[in-house]
C-alpha cells in the first residue's frame, strides 16, 4: 500500500510539473505575441519623396523617417540595404544628428526622426518604382509585468521592417 501511495505522489508531482511547464511555455508565447503586436503598432518606417513628378534635369530627395510611439524606446537600428537603382544617380546621406519631432500618423501621436536622406537625379524619362528600404530595429517595449516600484518591465524586441515603395514619374 505504501508503494502504491508513493507511486501516486510521484505521478501527481510529474503531472503537476508538466502542466506547469506547459502553462509557462504558453505564457511566454503569449507574452512574445503581445510584445510583437505592440512593436508592429508602435514602430513604423516611411519613405517620403519631396516630389513624385520631376523633370529629367531636376533632382529630388527621399527622406526616410522612423516613427516611434511614446511608450516605446529604440535602442538600435541597422539598414539592411541602400537605395539603389539603375535609372537614377543616387547619393545616400546618413544623418548623425537626429532632430526628434512629434507628429501624427494614422491618427496616433508618434515621435519621429529622419535617419537618412537620398538625393536622386534621373537618367531617363518614365515611371519608376523604387523598392523600399529594410531596417532592422531593436526596440524596448513595456511588458505586462511590473517591477518592485510599479513600473513596466521593458523587453527587447528585434524586428525587420520595410518602408513603402516610392513611385517617381520623370517627364
Amino acid at each position: 500500500m505504501n508503494l502504491l501511495k508513493n507511486g501516486l505522489i510521484i505521478f501527481l508531482m510529474l503531472v503537476t510539473s508538466m502542466t506547469s511547464a506547459q502553462t509557462k511555455s504558453d505564457t511566454n508565447s503569449s507574452t512574445e505575441n503581445v510584445l510583437i503586436s505592440k512593436f508592429d503598432q508602435g514602430v513604423h518606417v516611411v519613405a517620403e519623396a519631396s516630389n513624385s513628378t520631376i523633370k529629367l534635369k531636376d533632382s529630388l530627395s527621399i527622406n526616410f523617417k522612423l516613427y516611434v510611439s511614446h511608450d516605446i524606446g529604440i535602442s538600435n537600428y541597422e539598414e539592411q540595404n541602400d537605395l539603389t537603382t539603375e535609372d537614377f544617380e543616387v547619393e545616400n546621406i546618413k544623418l548623425s544628428n537626429f532632430n526628434v519631432e512629434n507628429e501624427i500618423l494614422n491618427k496616433e501621436k508618434y515621435r519621429l526622426v529622419v535617419f537618412k536622406t537620398s538625393v536622386l537625379k534621373p537618367k531617363q524619362k518614365g515611371t519608376f518604382v523604387l523598392e523600399g528600404l529594410n531596417l532592422n530595429v531593436t526596440a524596448n517595449i513595456p511588458s505586462t509585468e511590473n517591477d518592485e516600484f510599479g513600473r513596466f518591465i521593458m523587453e527587447k524586441v528585434n524586428r525587420t521592417i520595410k518602408t513603402n515603395n516610392v513611385v517617381i514619374n520623370v517627364i
